[in-house]
Protein backbone atom coordinates (compact mmCIF):
# COMPACT_ATOMS: atom_id res chain seq x y z
CA UNK A 1 0.00 0.00 0.00
CA UNK A 2 1.22 3.49 -0.87
CA UNK A 3 0.21 6.89 0.44
CA UNK A 4 1.31 10.48 0.06
CA UNK A 5 0.44 13.65 1.95
CA UNK A 6 -0.02 17.13 0.50
CA UNK A 7 -0.62 20.31 2.46
CA UNK A 8 -3.58 22.35 1.22
CA UNK A 9 -3.77 25.23 3.70
CA UNK A 10 -2.78 25.63 7.35
CA UNK A 11 -3.92 22.40 9.03
CA UNK A 12 -5.84 21.03 6.02
CA UNK A 13 -4.12 18.21 4.12
CA UNK A 14 -4.96 15.80 1.31
CA UNK A 15 -3.82 12.19 1.50
CA UNK A 16 -3.69 10.05 -1.65
CA UNK A 17 -3.96 6.32 -0.96
CA UNK A 18 -3.26 3.37 -3.27
CA UNK A 19 -4.17 -0.21 -2.33
CA UNK A 20 -2.41 -2.92 -4.36
CA UNK A 21 -4.51 -5.11 -6.75
CA UNK A 22 -3.68 -8.31 -4.82
CA UNK A 23 -5.27 -6.95 -1.65
CA UNK A 24 -8.32 -5.74 -3.57
CA UNK A 25 -8.76 -9.15 -5.21
CA UNK A 26 -8.32 -10.91 -1.85
CA UNK A 27 -11.05 -8.73 -0.30
CA UNK A 28 -13.40 -9.42 -3.26
CA UNK A 29 -12.95 -13.16 -2.75
CA UNK A 30 -13.66 -12.83 0.98
CA UNK A 31 -16.82 -10.82 0.31
CA UNK A 32 -18.12 -13.22 -2.36
CA UNK A 33 -17.51 -16.18 -0.06
CA UNK A 34 -19.47 -14.45 2.73
CA UNK A 35 -22.34 -13.76 0.30
CA UNK A 36 -22.25 -17.37 -0.92
CA UNK A 37 -22.86 -18.66 2.62
CA UNK A 38 -26.23 -16.85 2.94
CA UNK A 39 -27.37 -16.34 -0.69
CA UNK A 40 -30.72 -17.83 -1.73
CA UNK A 41 -30.75 -18.68 -5.43
CA UNK A 42 -33.51 -20.80 -7.07
CA UNK A 43 -32.33 -24.31 -7.79
CA UNK A 44 -29.67 -24.32 -5.08
CA UNK A 45 -29.72 -24.93 -1.39
CA UNK A 46 -28.69 -22.02 0.81
CA UNK A 47 -24.91 -21.67 0.76
CA UNK A 48 -24.46 -24.18 -2.11
CA UNK A 49 -24.72 -21.94 -5.19
CA UNK A 50 -21.57 -21.95 -7.37
CA UNK A 51 -19.15 -19.08 -6.68
CA UNK A 52 -19.13 -18.11 -10.38
CA UNK A 53 -22.91 -17.55 -10.24
CA UNK A 54 -22.60 -15.57 -7.00
CA UNK A 55 -19.96 -13.33 -8.57
CA UNK A 56 -22.24 -12.57 -11.55
CA UNK A 57 -25.41 -11.99 -9.57
CA UNK A 58 -23.95 -9.96 -6.67
CA UNK A 59 -21.13 -8.01 -8.36
CA UNK A 60 -22.62 -4.60 -7.47
CA UNK A 61 -23.20 -5.52 -3.82
CA UNK A 62 -19.71 -6.98 -3.54
CA UNK A 63 -18.17 -3.83 -5.04
CA UNK A 64 -19.91 -1.66 -2.43
CA UNK A 65 -18.94 -3.99 0.42
CA UNK A 66 -15.27 -4.03 -0.63
CA UNK A 67 -15.19 -0.23 -0.70
CA UNK A 68 -16.98 -0.05 2.64
CA UNK A 69 -14.40 -2.26 4.33
CA UNK A 70 -11.19 -1.40 2.49
CA UNK A 71 -11.35 2.40 2.47
CA UNK A 72 -11.55 2.90 6.29
CA UNK A 73 -8.94 0.19 6.80
CA UNK A 74 -6.54 1.71 4.26
CA UNK A 75 -7.21 5.23 5.56
CA UNK A 76 -6.29 4.37 9.16
CA UNK A 77 -3.19 2.43 8.09
CA UNK A 78 -2.06 5.35 5.90
CA UNK A 79 -2.61 7.83 8.72
CA UNK A 80 -0.33 5.70 10.92
CA UNK A 81 2.27 5.40 8.15
CA UNK A 82 2.27 9.15 7.52
CA UNK A 83 2.46 9.80 11.28
CA UNK A 84 -0.27 12.40 11.06
CA UNK A 85 -2.98 13.06 13.68
CA UNK A 86 -6.38 13.95 12.13
CA UNK A 87 -8.61 16.21 14.23
CA UNK A 88 -11.59 16.23 11.85
CA UNK A 89 -13.36 13.44 9.96
CA UNK A 90 -11.98 12.84 6.45
CA UNK A 91 -13.78 13.78 3.26
CA UNK A 92 -13.30 10.78 0.93
CA UNK A 93 -13.33 11.41 -2.84
CA UNK A 94 -11.70 10.44 -6.17
CA UNK A 95 -12.48 6.78 -5.58
CA UNK A 96 -11.37 4.42 -8.35
CA UNK A 97 -11.59 0.64 -8.12
CA UNK A 98 -12.01 -2.28 -10.48
CA UNK A 99 -11.57 -5.92 -9.71
CA UNK A 100 -8.06 -6.98 -10.65
CA UNK A 101 -6.78 -3.42 -10.39
CA UNK A 102 -5.62 -1.17 -7.57
CA UNK A 103 -7.96 0.91 -5.41
CA UNK A 104 -7.16 4.63 -5.21
CA UNK A 105 -8.89 7.37 -3.24
CA UNK A 106 -8.15 10.70 -1.59
CA UNK A 107 -8.92 11.72 1.98
CA UNK A 108 -9.02 15.39 2.89
CA UNK A 109 -8.95 16.33 6.58
CA UNK A 110 -7.46 18.67 9.14
CA UNK A 111 -4.53 17.50 11.18
CA UNK A 112 -3.13 18.46 14.56
CA UNK A 113 -1.49 21.90 14.25
CA UNK A 114 2.23 22.34 14.80
CA UNK A 115 2.48 24.16 18.13
CA UNK A 116 5.75 25.42 19.59
CA UNK A 117 5.57 26.28 23.30
CA UNK A 118 8.35 27.82 25.38
CA UNK A 119 8.83 30.15 28.36
CA UNK A 120 5.56 28.95 29.89
CA UNK A 121 7.10 28.56 33.36
CA UNK A 122 7.48 31.63 35.53
CA UNK A 123 4.77 33.68 33.84
CA UNK A 124 4.00 36.84 35.82
CA UNK A 125 0.44 36.86 37.17
CA UNK A 126 -1.50 39.16 39.48
CA UNK A 127 -2.91 37.53 42.61
CA UNK A 128 -5.58 39.37 44.56
CA UNK A 129 -5.56 39.18 48.33
CA UNK A 130 -8.20 36.94 49.88
CA UNK A 131 -8.16 38.86 53.16
CA UNK A 132 -11.63 39.66 54.49
CA UNK A 133 -12.09 43.02 56.19
CA UNK A 134 -14.61 43.82 58.89
CA UNK A 135 -16.57 46.05 56.51
CA UNK A 136 -16.84 43.07 54.12
CA UNK A 137 -18.35 41.00 56.92
CA UNK A 138 -20.78 43.81 57.78
CA UNK A 139 -21.86 44.02 54.14
CA UNK A 140 -22.39 40.26 54.15
CA UNK A 141 -24.55 40.41 57.29
CA UNK A 142 -26.50 43.31 55.76
CA UNK A 143 -27.11 41.25 52.63
CA UNK A 144 -28.48 38.39 54.76
CA UNK A 145 -30.78 40.79 56.59
CA UNK A 146 -32.04 42.20 53.30
CA UNK A 147 -32.71 38.70 52.01
CA UNK A 148 -35.21 38.24 54.88
CA UNK A 149 -36.65 41.77 54.74
CA UNK A 150 -40.37 42.47 54.43
CA UNK A 151 -41.91 45.10 52.16
CA UNK A 152 -44.17 47.35 54.23
CA UNK A 153 -46.20 50.49 53.44
CA UNK A 154 -44.56 53.81 54.33
CA UNK A 155 -45.20 54.95 57.89
CA UNK A 156 -45.69 58.48 56.55
CA UNK A 157 -46.80 59.31 53.01
CA UNK A 158 -44.24 60.99 50.75
CA UNK A 159 -43.15 61.04 47.09
CA UNK A 160 -41.30 58.14 45.43
CA UNK A 161 -37.56 58.05 46.23
CA UNK A 162 -34.57 56.06 45.05
CA UNK A 163 -34.73 52.45 46.31
CA UNK A 164 -38.49 52.49 46.97
CA UNK A 165 -40.77 49.67 45.87
CA UNK A 166 -43.93 50.87 44.15
CA UNK A 167 -47.16 49.02 43.37
CA UNK A 168 -48.30 50.31 39.98
CA UNK A 169 -50.82 49.97 37.17
CA UNK A 170 -49.03 50.11 33.83
CA UNK A 171 -50.47 51.10 30.44
CA UNK A 172 -48.37 50.57 27.32
CA UNK A 173 -48.14 51.99 23.77
CA UNK A 174 -46.10 50.56 20.91
CA UNK A 175 -45.94 53.40 18.38
CA UNK A 176 -49.54 54.60 18.14
CA UNK A 177 -50.91 51.21 19.12
CA UNK A 178 -52.28 50.73 22.63
CA UNK A 179 -51.39 47.43 24.30
CA UNK A 180 -53.35 46.37 27.41
CA UNK A 181 -51.15 46.81 30.45
CA UNK A 182 -51.07 45.09 33.81
CA UNK A 183 -52.30 46.06 37.24
CA UNK A 184 -50.60 45.65 40.58
CA UNK A 185 -47.04 45.43 39.18
CA UNK A 186 -44.30 45.75 41.82
CA UNK A 187 -41.33 47.82 40.65
CA UNK A 188 -38.12 48.76 42.44
CA UNK A 189 -37.14 52.33 41.59
CA UNK A 190 -33.52 52.24 40.42
CA UNK A 191 -32.61 55.49 38.60
CA UNK A 192 -30.09 55.33 35.76
CA UNK A 193 -31.30 51.93 34.54
CA UNK A 194 -33.55 50.96 31.61
CA UNK A 195 -32.98 54.15 29.57
CA UNK A 196 -33.87 56.38 32.55
CA UNK A 197 -37.29 54.75 32.91
CA UNK A 198 -37.17 54.95 36.70
CA UNK A 199 -35.84 58.52 36.77
CA UNK A 200 -39.22 59.62 35.42
CA UNK A 201 -41.05 57.99 38.34
CA UNK A 202 -39.01 59.75 41.07
CA UNK A 203 -41.10 62.39 42.86
CA UNK A 204 -44.49 60.85 42.02
CA UNK A 205 -47.07 60.57 44.81
CA UNK A 206 -49.64 57.90 45.58
CA UNK A 207 -52.58 58.06 43.10
CA UNK A 208 -50.50 60.14 40.68
CA UNK A 209 -50.07 59.02 37.04
CA UNK A 210 -46.82 59.66 35.17
CA UNK A 211 -46.22 59.51 31.42
CA UNK A 212 -42.88 57.83 30.83
CA UNK A 213 -41.05 58.72 27.62
CA UNK A 214 -38.41 56.51 26.08
CA UNK A 215 -35.60 57.33 23.64
CA UNK A 216 -35.04 57.88 20.78
CA UNK A 217 -38.33 59.60 19.84
CA UNK A 218 -39.22 60.71 23.41
CA UNK A 219 -42.93 60.02 22.87
CA UNK A 220 -44.99 58.54 25.73
CA UNK A 221 -44.62 54.75 25.85
CA UNK A 222 -46.04 54.08 29.32
CA UNK A 223 -48.49 55.49 31.81
CA UNK A 224 -47.51 54.56 35.35
CA UNK A 225 -50.19 54.95 38.02
CA UNK A 226 -48.75 54.85 41.55
CA UNK A 227 -51.06 52.86 43.82
CA UNK A 228 -48.76 52.34 46.81
CA UNK A 229 -45.19 53.07 47.94
CA UNK A 230 -43.37 50.48 50.05
CA UNK A 231 -39.99 50.23 51.73
CA UNK A 232 -37.89 47.42 53.10
CA UNK A 233 -38.10 46.57 56.78
CA UNK A 234 -35.12 44.56 57.95
CA UNK A 235 -35.50 41.92 60.67
CA UNK A 236 -33.50 42.41 63.88
CA UNK A 237 -30.11 40.70 64.10
CA UNK A 238 -31.14 38.49 67.00
CA UNK A 239 -31.12 34.86 68.12
CA UNK A 240 -34.15 33.93 66.02
CA UNK A 241 -32.52 35.38 62.91
CA UNK A 242 -29.16 33.61 63.34
CA UNK A 243 -30.87 30.29 64.10
CA UNK A 244 -32.66 30.51 60.74
CA UNK A 245 -29.17 30.11 59.20
CA UNK A 246 -28.29 27.15 61.45
CA UNK A 247 -26.11 29.17 63.86
CA UNK A 248 -26.42 29.70 67.60
CA UNK A 249 -24.94 33.17 68.05
CA UNK A 250 -24.38 36.35 66.05
CA UNK A 251 -20.63 35.78 66.30
CA UNK A 252 -21.01 32.29 64.78
CA UNK A 253 -22.93 33.80 61.88
CA UNK A 254 -20.27 36.48 61.39
CA UNK A 255 -17.56 33.81 61.32
CA UNK A 256 -19.52 31.79 58.75
CA UNK A 257 -19.93 34.90 56.58
CA UNK A 258 -16.20 35.63 56.93
CA UNK A 259 -15.35 32.06 55.83
CA UNK A 260 -17.72 32.20 52.85
CA UNK A 261 -16.31 35.55 51.75
CA UNK A 262 -12.74 34.25 52.01
CA UNK A 263 -13.67 31.23 49.87
CA UNK A 264 -15.41 33.48 47.35
CA UNK A 265 -12.40 35.83 47.15
CA UNK A 266 -10.01 32.92 46.67
CA UNK A 267 -12.23 31.55 43.91
CA UNK A 268 -12.46 34.96 42.23
CA UNK A 269 -8.70 35.44 42.51
CA UNK A 270 -8.03 32.03 40.93
CA UNK A 271 -10.50 32.74 38.14
CA UNK A 272 -8.77 36.03 37.31
CA UNK A 273 -5.34 34.37 37.45
CA UNK A 274 -6.52 31.72 34.98
CA UNK A 275 -7.90 34.38 32.62
CA UNK A 276 -4.59 36.28 32.75
CA UNK A 277 -2.64 33.04 32.26
CA UNK A 278 -4.70 32.12 29.19
CA UNK A 279 -4.26 35.60 27.70
CA UNK A 280 -0.48 35.37 28.08
CA UNK A 281 -0.31 31.88 26.59
CA UNK A 282 -2.38 32.98 23.59
CA UNK A 283 -0.23 36.08 23.14
CA UNK A 284 3.08 34.22 23.07
CA UNK A 285 2.12 31.20 20.91
CA UNK A 286 1.22 31.87 17.27
CA UNK A 287 -0.40 29.28 14.98
CA UNK A 288 -3.57 28.77 12.94
CA UNK A 289 -6.01 26.32 14.57
CA UNK A 290 -8.04 23.81 12.51
CA UNK A 291 -10.98 25.62 10.88
CA UNK A 292 -13.32 22.67 11.32
CA UNK A 293 -12.81 22.55 15.10
CA UNK A 294 -13.19 26.34 15.37
CA UNK A 295 -16.44 26.24 13.40
CA UNK A 296 -17.80 23.38 15.52
CA UNK A 297 -16.94 25.24 18.73
CA UNK A 298 -18.47 28.43 17.35
CA UNK A 299 -21.76 26.64 16.62
CA UNK A 300 -21.83 25.24 20.16
CA UNK A 301 -21.25 28.70 21.65
CA UNK A 302 -23.97 30.20 19.45
CA UNK A 303 -26.43 27.50 20.45
CA UNK A 304 -25.62 28.15 24.11
CA UNK A 305 -26.18 31.91 23.63
CA UNK A 306 -29.45 31.23 21.83
CA UNK A 307 -30.77 29.07 24.68
CA UNK A 308 -29.77 31.66 27.28
CA UNK A 309 -31.43 34.40 25.21
CA UNK A 310 -34.74 32.50 25.06
CA UNK A 311 -34.53 31.56 28.76
CA UNK A 312 -34.40 35.28 29.54
CA UNK A 313 -37.83 35.59 27.92
CA UNK A 314 -36.61 37.34 24.76
CA UNK A 315 -38.59 36.69 21.53
CA UNK A 316 -37.07 34.65 18.68
CA UNK A 317 -37.25 37.58 16.22
CA UNK A 318 -35.08 39.63 18.60
CA UNK A 319 -32.47 36.86 18.52
CA UNK A 320 -32.23 37.15 14.73
CA UNK A 321 -31.36 40.83 15.14
CA UNK A 322 -28.71 39.99 17.76
CA UNK A 323 -27.31 36.96 15.91
CA UNK A 324 -24.77 38.81 13.76
CA UNK A 325 -23.14 40.40 16.81
CA UNK A 326 -23.27 37.07 18.66
CA UNK A 327 -21.67 35.26 15.72
CA UNK A 328 -18.73 37.66 15.68
CA UNK A 329 -18.17 37.24 19.43
CA UNK A 330 -18.59 33.44 19.22
CA UNK A 331 -16.13 33.22 16.33
CA UNK A 332 -13.40 35.05 18.24
CA UNK A 333 -14.07 33.11 21.43
CA UNK A 334 -14.05 29.77 19.60
CA UNK A 335 -10.74 30.63 17.91
CA UNK A 336 -9.11 31.32 21.28
CA UNK A 337 -10.62 28.28 22.98
CA UNK A 338 -9.39 25.89 20.29
CA UNK A 339 -5.91 27.48 20.27
CA UNK A 340 -5.73 27.28 24.05
CA UNK A 341 -6.72 23.61 23.94
CA UNK A 342 -3.75 22.75 21.69
CA UNK A 343 -1.34 24.93 23.70
CA UNK A 344 -2.27 23.16 26.95
CA UNK A 345 -2.06 19.76 25.23
CA UNK A 346 1.47 20.53 24.04
CA UNK A 347 2.57 21.73 27.50
CA UNK A 348 1.09 18.58 29.08
CA UNK A 349 3.06 16.52 26.56
CA UNK A 350 6.29 18.39 27.35
CA UNK A 351 5.81 18.00 31.10
CA UNK A 352 4.47 14.43 30.92
CA UNK A 353 1.24 15.40 32.69
CA UNK A 354 -1.52 12.78 32.82
CA UNK A 355 -4.86 12.32 34.54
CA UNK A 356 -4.69 10.56 37.91
CA UNK A 357 -5.94 6.97 37.40
CA UNK A 358 -7.55 6.65 40.83
CA UNK A 359 -9.37 9.96 40.39
CA UNK A 360 -10.51 8.96 36.89
CA UNK A 361 -12.03 5.78 38.27
CA UNK A 362 -13.80 7.64 41.10
CA UNK A 363 -15.27 10.13 38.65
CA UNK A 364 -16.41 7.36 36.29
CA UNK A 365 -18.19 5.57 39.14
CA UNK A 366 -19.92 8.85 40.08
CA UNK A 367 -20.90 9.55 36.45
CA UNK A 368 -22.26 6.03 36.06
CA UNK A 369 -24.46 6.50 39.14
CA UNK A 370 -25.54 9.98 38.05
CA UNK A 371 -26.44 8.90 34.51
CA UNK A 372 -27.90 5.55 35.69
CA UNK A 373 -25.62 3.59 33.33
CA UNK A 374 -23.56 0.44 33.96
CA UNK A 375 -19.95 1.34 34.74
CA UNK A 376 -18.57 -0.15 31.50
CA UNK A 377 -21.08 1.81 29.42
CA UNK A 378 -20.22 5.01 31.31
CA UNK A 379 -16.56 4.26 30.64
CA UNK A 380 -17.19 4.11 26.88
CA UNK A 381 -19.25 7.31 26.90
CA UNK A 382 -17.27 9.52 29.30
CA UNK A 383 -13.72 8.22 29.79
CA UNK A 384 -11.91 9.95 26.89
CA UNK A 385 -13.43 13.38 27.56
CA UNK A 386 -12.94 12.95 31.30
CA UNK A 387 -9.24 12.11 30.93
CA UNK A 388 -8.71 15.06 28.60
CA UNK A 389 -10.50 17.46 30.95
CA UNK A 390 -8.56 16.25 34.01
CA UNK A 391 -5.25 16.43 32.15
CA UNK A 392 -6.01 19.99 31.07
CA UNK A 393 -6.97 20.95 34.63
CA UNK A 394 -3.70 19.49 35.99
CA UNK A 395 -1.76 21.40 33.34
CA UNK A 396 -3.36 24.70 34.37
CA UNK A 397 -2.58 23.91 38.02
CA UNK A 398 1.03 23.19 37.03
CA UNK A 399 1.35 26.53 35.21
CA UNK A 400 -0.10 28.48 38.15
CA UNK A 401 2.13 26.63 40.61
CA UNK A 402 5.15 27.66 38.50
CA UNK A 403 4.06 31.28 37.96
CA UNK A 404 5.52 34.40 39.59
CA UNK A 405 2.95 36.45 41.45
CA UNK A 406 2.39 40.13 42.03
CA UNK A 407 0.17 40.54 45.09
CA UNK A 408 -2.66 43.08 44.64
CA UNK A 409 -5.63 44.25 46.65
CA UNK A 410 -9.12 43.20 45.53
Amino acid sequence: MKSSLKKIKDCRVKMIVEVEPERVESRFREVFQDIQKVARIPGFREGKAPLELIEKKFSKEAHEEVLKSLIPEAYHQSVATQKVAPVTLPSISEIQMERGKKLTFSAEFEKMPEVQVKNYKGLKLKRESADVKEEDVEKGIQSLLESRADLVPLAELRAVQHGDFVVTDVEIWKGDQYVPGKKGILLRVEPGQNDNFYDQVIGANVNETREVKMPPDETPHYKIHIREIKEKKLPPLDEEFVKSFGKQTVEELREAVRKDLAGYKQSESLSKMKSELFEKLLAQVSFTPPEGLVEKQKEQLLEQSHRQFLQMGMPENRWQAEKEKSEKEASEKAQNQVKLYFILQKIAEHEDIHADEIEVEKRLVALAAESKRPLEEARKVFEDDLRESMRESKTVDFLIANAKFEETKA
